[in-house]
């Protein structure tokens, strides 16, 4: 059976549930449970980054590539404020 590198860091790094994890991030333990299956692609917010890193007792560089923080784009055709 594949174990999913989240899996593996979760069990191994920080010895928590799925349940503890998806609560920690304020997630349902469904959507951790897909992504540990790859059914879906975690999109965390860069709070809920540092909250994985801290409970898992990793840095960010230890992360796998699917968990890396989000690049933000911005358009310079766009205003960054909005009245």
């Amino acid at each position: 059976m594949k174990i999913s590198p989240l899996a593996m860091l979760r069990k191994i790094r920080g010895g928590v549930t799925q349940a503890q994890l998806a609560e920690a991030l304020g997630v349902e333990r469904n959507t951790v449970v897909r992504w540990e299956n790859g059914r879906s692609i975690p999109k965390l917010e860069p709070c809920q980054t540092k909250k994985l890193c801290k409970l898992l007792g990793i840095s960010i560089d230890e992360l796998p590539d699917s968990f890396a923080p989000q690049s933000v784009y911005i358009s310079l055709d766009q205003p960054m404020v909005k009245d």
